[in-house]
C-alpha cells in the first residue's frame, strides 16, 4: 500500500506510518509481532493527526479487505474511525451486513459506525449528515434482525447506538425495551420514553437509572405524575432517583414526598441539598443533557464545540457534590468534556471529585495546580502521572525554578517540555548562563523523519510543528526561538503560592551535567565499529574513569557513535538524556 506525500500530518508521523505500512505481511498471512506492535501504537499516536489528511482513508480501505488477515481489517476499522464520510459509512456498512464477515471485524466494524465522539481525533474530524444515515440505517438493521430473534449477539452494537440519535433506532428499542437495556442512555423519541415508562419493571436493574433519567429528560411533565406513583414501591435508589426527577420538573409540591422517603436514612443533608439544586435548576437533567453532547462532538461543528464540552462537563459534574456517579464511565466521559473545554479549572473539579481522573486530564490538572502556585501538589501529580517535564515546566512558568529543576531531575526522557523547563527554571534562578548553554549543548533529540540519520534539534519534524500547529507543544516553539522564546513562557508567581525549594542541589545538578565530566559516568559504543577502533575506544572509556555498558539503558551518560548506527539506537539513547561525546573528549573518535 502506497500513500501520497501527507504533507497534511506531521513529519514523524509520515515515516512512521510508511515504515508500518512496508511491514505489513503479504495477503492472509497474519499480523503479529512486530508488524502489530508498530501499527496500534501508530494508530495510536496518530489519533489527533489521521483526520487532518482524508487520503489516509484509503489505507484504512485497504485494510479491511477481504483478502487481509482478520487482525489487519479489524485494525482496519479502527483506522477508519478517524474518517466519518459517507464513503466509510458505506464500507462498514456492507462489512456488518455481510454474514462472511469474521466477527472481530464486524464487531469492530460495528463500534466504527456508532462512535460519533471526537475525544483525541482531529479537532477537523466531523460526521457528514449523509454518513449518519448510512451509519444508522446499518446499525438499525443489525438491532431488527436481533429484536426479531430476541437475543443480541453483539458486544458492541448497544454501546454503538448509545450515539445514535434516529427515530427508526428509537422504534426498534421500543418493541423490547428489556433486551435493549444496555443501548438506552441520552437519546429517545417521546414515544419510546412512553414505552419505557409503562415497561420500567421489564428493564433490568442496572439499567433502570438511566432509562429514569431518560424518561424524565424526554418527557417532562408528562412523566412526573407516573414516576411519583410508581416510587414507593420502588428500590430505594431508584425511588430516590424518581422523586429527585419529580422536583427538578414539578417543583417544590413534591418535597413532602422526598422527606418521607428519607425518614431513617443517612447523609440526609447532602440529599436534600441535591433537591435544592433540582429546584435551581428547573427542567434539567444535567446528567442526560451533558451526555447528549458526549456522545455527539463529532457531529457538532468544530467551531461550537468548546462551548458545548464546557456545558456539559459543568452537567456531568453537577450532582457529583451530592454522591458519586453510579457508573463509573460517566467520569471518562465527563474528562473527555474537561479536555474537549481546554479548561484547566474544570479539570480541578473533576480531579477533586473523582481522583482517578487525573490521568485523563493530566496537562490541565498540573496547570491549574502550578497556576495556584501548589508547588507540593504539582510534584506529587507529576510524579504519579508520569509527567515531571510537564510539571517541571509548569513550575518553572509560574515563578518557581528550583521546584521545577528539582523535579526535573527525576524526569526520565529527554523531552522538550523538559529542557525548556530547565533552561527557564535557571534563568529565573539567576543563572542565564546555564540558560544559554542548555540551549547550545544540551537539547532535545528531533524525532526520526528518516532512516539515514537524526536530525539535529529543531529537525523536519519540530520545524513542521512549529508552522502548523505551534499551540500543541509550545515547548518546541520556545526552544527554536533561543532564550527570549523561553522567558517568554514565564508567568509571575500567584501571591499565596507555596515557597520555592530552599536548596540549590538541583542547579549543582545541572551544572555537572552541562560540564561532561567522564569520571564514574557510564557509555555505550553504540552500533557497529568497521574503521575506528572499538577496543582502542573502550580502553580510552576506562581510563578515563567512566565504564562501558552493554546495551542503550536508561541512566547512560554518553555513547560513543560508530561508523553506523541505527536512527533508533541514537533517538533512544537521547530520549533517555545520553550524550554524544565529540571529538577530543576521548581517545579515537
Amino acid at each position: 500500500m502506497k500513500v501520497g506525500d501527507l504533507a497534511a500530518v506531521p513529519p514523524a508521523l509520515r515515516y512512521r506510518i510508511r515504515d508500518v505500512l512496508a511491514r505489513i505481511p503479504p495477503d492472509g498471512v497474519a499480523l503479529e509481532g512486530v508488524a502489530l506492535e508498530r501499527l496500534a501504537r501508530v494508530i495510536d499516536d496518530g489519533e489527533a493527526w489521521f483526520g487532518a489528511d482524508p487520503s489516509l482513508a484509503d489505507v484504512g480501505y485497504w485494510m479491511i479487505e477481504a483478502r487481509h488477515s482478520v487482525e489487519l481489517r479489524r485494525r482496519g476499522c479502527i483506522w477508519l474511525t478517524r474518517f466519518p464520510s459517507g464513503e466509510t459509512a458505506k464500507r462498514l456498512a456492507k462489512l456488518v451486513a455481510d454474514p462472511a464477515t469474521p466477527a472481530p471485524v464486524r464487531e469492530q466494524a460495528t463500534w466504527t459506525l456508532g462512535y460519533r465522539q471526537v475525544r483525541a481525533l482531529h479537532p477537523s474530524t466531523q460526521w457528514t449528515t449523509d454518513a449518519v444515515q448510512i451509519a444508522d440505517e446499518a446499525l438499525g438493521k443489525l438491532a431488527d434482525a436481533m429484536t426479531t430473534a430476541g437475543k443480541i449477539t453483539s458486544e458492541q452494537l448497544p454501546q454503538a447506538l448509545r450515539h445514535v440519535q434516529s427515530d427508526m433506532i428509537a422504534a426498534l428499542i421500543a418493541k423490547a425495551p428489556g433486551l435493549w437495556g444496555d443501548a438506552i442512555e441520552c437519546f429517545a423519541t417521546p414515544p419510546l420514553a412512553r414505552v419505557l415508562t409503562v415497561s420500567i419493571g421489564d428493564i433490568p436493574a442496572q439499567h433502570r437509572l438511566r432509562v429514569l433519567r431518560l424518561i424524565g429528560a424526554t418527557l417532562g411533565e408528562e412523566a412526573v405524575t407516573l414516576l411519583v406513583s410508581r416510587a414507593t414501591d420502588a428500590p430505594v435508589d431508584e425511588q430516590l432517583e424518581m422523586l429527585f426527577l419529580a422536583i427538578g420538573i414539578g417543583g417544590e409540591k413534591y418535597l413532602p414526598r422526598l422527606e418521607d422517603a428519607l425518614k431513617g436514612m443517612q447523609f440526609v443533608d447532602l440529599l436534600r441539598q441535591r433537591a435544592k439544586w433540582h429546584l435551581a435548576h428547573r427542567g434539567i437533567v444535567p446528567t442526560v443533557r451533558g451526555l447528549r453532547v458526549a456522545r455527539s462532538t463529532a457531529v457538532i461543528p468544530p467551531a461550537e464545540r468548546a462551548a458545548k464540552c464546557r456545558q456539559a462537563a459543568d452537567d456531568l459534574g453537577a450532582l457529583t457534590k451530592f454522591a458519586r456517579h453510579p457508573e463509573a464511565y460517566l467520569y471518562a466521559m465527563w474528562g473527555w468534556m474537561v479536555r474537549g473545554a481546554s479548561d484547566p479549572v474544570r479539570a480541578r473539579e473533576l480531579v477533586t471529585a473523582h481522583p482517578e481522573s487525573q490521568h485523563l486530564v493530566r496537562e490541565l490538572y498540573l496547570e491549574d495546580l502550578a497556576r495556584r502556585g501548589r508547588v507540593k501538589q504539582v510534584t506529587a501529580a507529576a510524579q504519579t502521572l508520569h509527567g515531571a517535564d510537564l510539571g517541571a515546566l509548569q513550575l518553572a512558568m509560574y515563578g518557581r525554578p528550583l521546584a521545577a529543576l528539582e523535579l526535573a531531575a527525576t524526569a526520565r526522557l529527554q523531552t522538550p517540555e523538559l529542557v525548556c523547563a530547565r533552561a527557564l527554571a535557571c534563568y529565573r534562578a539567576g543563572r542565564p548562563d546555564l540558560t544559554d548553554r542548555i540551549l547550545a549543548e544540551d537539547l532535545p533529540p528531533s524525532e526520526i523523519t528518516a532512516e539515514d540519520a537524526l536530525a539535529p534539534f529543531p529537525g523536519p519534524h519540530e520545524q513542521w510543528m512549529i508552522a502548523n500547529a505551534p499551540d500543541r507543544r509550545p515547548a518546541i516553539a520556545a526552544l527554536a526561538n533561543g532564550r527570549a522564546g523561553v522567558i517568554a513562557l514565564a508567568h509571575a508567581a500567584p501571591e499565596d503560592a507555596e515557597p520555592d525549594q530552599p536548596s540549590l542541589e538541583a542547579i549543582d545538578a545541572i551544572v555537572r551535567r552541562l560540564g561532561r565530566g567522564l569520571p564514574g559516568s557510564t557509555v555505550y559504543l553504540a552500533g557497529e565499529f568497521k574503521y575506528m577502533n572499538r577496543e582502542a575506544i573502550a580502553t580510552a572509556v576506562e581510563k578515563a574513569g567512566a565504564r562501558l555498558v552493554s546495551g542503550p539503558f536508561p541512566g547512560t551518560d554518553y555513547y560513543v557513535h560508530g561508523d553506523w548506527c541505527l536512527v533508533q539506537t541514537i533517538a533512544q539513547l537521547e530520549r533517555q538524556g545520553a550524550r554524544r561525546l565529540r571529538k577530543g573528549e576521548i581517545e579515537g573518535i
